[in-house]
Formats: structure tokens, C-alpha cells, sequence
């Protein structure tokens, strides 16, 4: 099977501009190669009526459509101006939480020592005395066991001031 070669025009009118080469038309062609008219090309009657209403058509779209597009870029500016406001509130927001943080970290930091600590640096004298005591008041059934230490604390720091 032999392969079908076509020859191609020579190129007698060709342009060079450096590497590039452009070949001339012999003829101006009626149509451009998608099928479409030039603008150049001057038209009558009918065929100039409906040109001119197509660019008209055209010319509203656009127009619609840079409309429409400022109307997005409006919002997405007003968006984002909430939202860099926002920024701003939850970074306050933050600050104010790292603020109180930092005071509450302080005020444990600063407290003497460690209730826990302190009860077992009592010795079991002061202990049973506070019991003995505690367990003569009418009331002692209903507080919670953190209540009693508290008032175990403070019987024995009042009772360690009185013999002082």
C-alpha cells in the first residue's frame, strides 16, 4: 500500500519577520475560517439590521454581567470586613482568656502551700482534738468532706494561736 502524498502550494509569497514566516493571501477570503463574516465587511439592509441587534444583545450582556460581577466583589469586600472584624473580637477575646489565665496560674502560685500538704504536717493530737470536737456539734452530718477539712484547717490554726 502506498502512502497518499499531497503536495503542497509552493510558497511564493511569503513574509519573513526573523524565524517566522507568513504566507500571503492571494485573495481576501469571503468568510473567516470559523465561518464567521469579518467586521471589516460592510453590509445592507436586513443582514446590517440584524448585526446591529446582535451587538446590541452583546453590549447589554456585558454589561449585566459587569454589573453582576461588581455586585460579588461588593459582598465578598463586605464579607470580608465582618469577618476581619470578627478576627479582631476573637483575638480580643483570646488576649482577655490568656490575661485570666495567667492571674489565676499567679494566685495559685502565690497560695503558701498545698492544703494536702498541710493536714499532713498536723500531728495526730491535733487531729483527735479537732475530731472530739467535731463530732460534739449538731450539725456535722450534713457537710461535705471537703468542709470538714476546711474546718479541721482552721480549728487547728485557732487552736495553735490560742497555746502561742
Amino acid at each position: 500500500m502506498q502512502a497518499n502524498h499531497h503536495k503542497r502550494p509552493s510558497i511564493t509569497n511569503t513574509i519573513e519577520y526573523g524565524p517566522i514566516k507568513i504566507r500571503q493571501n492571494r485573495k481576501p477570503a469571503p468568510t473567516i475560517a470559523t465561518g464567521r463574516r469579518p467586521k471589516s465587511l460592510v453590509l445592507d439592509g436586513n443582514e446590517a439590521l440584524k448585526r446591529e441587534q446582535r451587538r446590541e444583545k452583546n453590549r447589554e450582556a456585558a454589561r449585566k454581567l459587569k454589573e453582576k460581577r461588581k455586585l460579588f466583589e461588593e459582598q465578598l469586600d463586605q464579607q470580608l470586613k465582618e469577618l476581619v472584624e470578627e478576627n479582631f473580637s476573637l483575638q480580643n477575646y483570646l488576649q482577655q482568656l490568656e490575661h485570666k489565665k495567667q492571674m489565676l496560674q499567679q494566685e495559685i502560685n502565690n497560695l503558701s502551700t498545698d492544703p494536702i500538704d498541710e493536714l499532713s504536717s498536723y500531728t495526730s493530737e491535733d487531729i483527735v482534738l479537732f475530731l472530739e470536737e467535731y463530732s460534739n456539734e449538731p450539725d456535722t452530718h450534713n457537710k461535705s468532706s471537703i468542709e470538714i477539712i476546711h474546718d479541721l484547717n482552721l480549728n487547728i490554726i485557732s487552736n495553735s494561736v490560742k497555746h502561742n
